[in-house]
């Protein structure tokens, strides 16, 4: 039995470990996610696996097929391109309203954290750049104060957090992140915007070319089931 499971909702934290075991790649893209041996593994009945497999097919992270059952979302390079057009279009706009908003505390709270990360490295730098970077994001949206642009981009959350593990370029971004702070304490917003712009293409040409090195036939193994 995972020892991830506990007393509360058995369907909400199976969908959530299943959740960070995609986003994190620890389930590869096309891996099949058999009900029954997921069952088996999580110590419960086929019902709750089945009901959190649902909820993720709606995020669009699993696919359902017939005759062949659930199984990890493959994106392509189009649907890369697509995702990416939406998240520019909605944080380019929420950003100009976000710095109307955000309390100038709140601005250099989250740029003195955002600087703290360069004094980590390898794979802990890595791990908490994935956990800031998705708060620095969500946060800009969030101050926009405007429900249905918050509705709209969390219907992409999830796809954003699939392709975020296939940015490789984290000292980069992190960069970025700290000069589009800086613009904003600043009260930049043509400038924060264009660093931010320029911050969003850079993260959709590294996530395009991780894919393309992922698909290459060096580098392509088999999909895996799961259990």
């Amino acid at each position: 039995m995972d020892e991830r499971i506990v007393s509360t909702s058995l369907v909400e934290q199976i969908r959530g470990i299943l959740r960070e075991d995609i986003v994190s790649l620890r389930l590869p893209p096309g891996t099949r996610l058999a009900v029954d041996s997921l069952a088996e593994r999580f110590g419960v009945s086929r019902t709750p696996v089945r009901d959190a497999l649902n909820a993720l097919v709606e995020e669009g992270l699993v696919m359902l097929a017939p005759r062949v059952g659930y199984y990890v979302v493959e994106l392509s390079v189009q649907d890369v391109e697509e995702i990416a057009d939406i998240r520019e279009m909605i944080e380019l706009y929420a950003l100009r309203r976000a710095m109307k908003e955000m309390r100038p505390s709140d601005v250099t709270a989250l740029l003195e954290e955002t600087k703290a990360l360069r004094s980590l490295g390898g794979d802990e730098q890595r791990r908490a750049f994935e956990r800031l970077d998705r708060k620095f994001h969500v946060e800009i949206i969030r101050a926009a104060g405007n429900k249905r642009l918050r509705d709209l981009s969390a219907r992409i959350l999830a796809l954003i957090d699939l392709m975020r593990n296939l940015n490789v370029r984290v000292e980069e971004a992190l960069d970025e992140h700290i000069a589009i702070l800086e613009a904003m304490q600043k009260g930049d917003a043509t400038l924060a915007q264009r660093l931010l712009q320029g911050h969003l293409e850079g993260v959709r040409r590294a996530i395009v070319a991780e894919m393309t090195r992922m698909k290459s036939p060096a580098s392509k193994e088999p999909a895996a089931n799961i259990g």
